[in-house]
């Protein structure tokens, strides 16, 4: 669909480099024009939701070892999921999901982070016990 995003704003959204560099070599015998469109139809003009889906993406779901069950709108949850898993702040999390508020990012991905309190826990205790072996503190302390 051409038109507005949902909330009607721009953002940019930022690629690993892996798909950065992927997408380079697809485009390099392409003639640049910033307002074509990335992938096409097989005759041009803009991919159909229908077509795509049956044609490319569901195809390409046991190829890739993945069950057919699988949504397009699922990857974006899974990108959620490795996001969280590697520690990312719920804020950036929000930015790149391009979600309008962080209350919106937590309603829809909070349950993602049940060990996170315990996690804080380890990490206050980490710094506890590197306060109390530190020579210089110790030196400080009772100079």
């Amino acid at each position: 669909m051409l038109g507005p995003t949902k909330t009607h704003a721009d953002r940019t959204v930022r690629l690993p480099r892996f798909l950065r560099e992927e997408l380079a070599a697809y485009l390099a015998d392409r003639p640049r024009d910033p307002n074509a469109f990335l992938f096409t139809a097989p005759r041009g003009g803009p991919l159909r939701h229908h077509n795509f889906y049956q044609r490319l993406f569901c195809p390409a779901l046991p190829r890739a070892g993945l069950p057919e069950q699988i949504r397009f709108h699922d990857l974006r949850h899974t990108c959620a999921a490795l996001l969280i898993a590697q520690g990312a702040h719920p804020k950036a999390i929000q930015a790149h999901l391009g979600h309008s508020s962080i209350q919106v990012t937590m309603d829809r991905y909070g349950h993602l982070f049940p060990d996170a309190l315990e996690h804080l826990a380890d990490r206050l205790d980490a710094v506890r016990t590197q306060a109390r072996t530190d020579p210089e503190r110790i030196k400080r302390a009772t100079g």
